[in-house]
């Protein structure tokens, strides 16, 4: 009988632990806060894509202007996104033989709403760069391409491709 009287206790835990489980389960299910998250990572892709296609452009503009280079054509191939560096404000505390440092994001509140302190955005970083050009073929008009390109983008010489495109083809 005192075995039946000890596991009843177990039994209710347990049925508490599982709906309380159920519960978190459904919560994430319905999801109140993820497409807050959702359109953060969209607006990031698309800060991407516009920063991008930036330099895409003003490559192509630059480079066709290039004494023999024509129907220039850039990719540019991004390895980071664009980041935001923080302001952090740490605050140490010296006790008995204790040295403690604490660091918090540093915000600025307008009204109800509370933004961080950014000190820089840094531009995202370039994984490599790929021009294809009519003409290209000639060794001067190469080197004047590659230059153009990792001068303007700081981008080391390995990590640019210049290639011939096909001669007579217009866009």
């Amino acid at each position: 009988m005192q075995k039946g009287k000890a596991d009843k206790p177990l039994k209710w835990a347990a049925i508490l632990l599982g709906g309380g489980i159920a519960l978190m389960a459904l919560g994430d299910l319905q999801g109140g806060d993820p497409p807050e998250k959702e359109q953060k990572a969209e607006k990031s892709e698309t800060a991407e894509v516009d920063v991008k296609s930036h330099y895409e452009r003003e490559l192509t503009a630059a480079l066709n202007e290039i004494a023999g280079a024509k129907n220039v054509s850039v990719i540019v191939n991004l390895a980071s996104s664009e980041r935001k560096v923080l302001e952090k404000n740490i605050s140490s505390s010296t006790g008995s033989g204790d040295d403690t440092n604490e660091e918090e994001m540093a915000v600025v509140r307008s009204g109800d709403a509370e933004a961080p302190v950014i000190l820089e955005v840094r531009k995202p970083e370039i994984q490599g760069v790929l021009v294809v050009a009519e003409g290209a073929e000639k060794i001067q008009v190469k080197k004047r391409i590659m230059e153009a390109v990792t001068r303007v983008l700081g981008v080391p010489v390995h990590r640019v491709a210049v290639m011939p495109g096909k001669k007579g083809e217009t866009e």
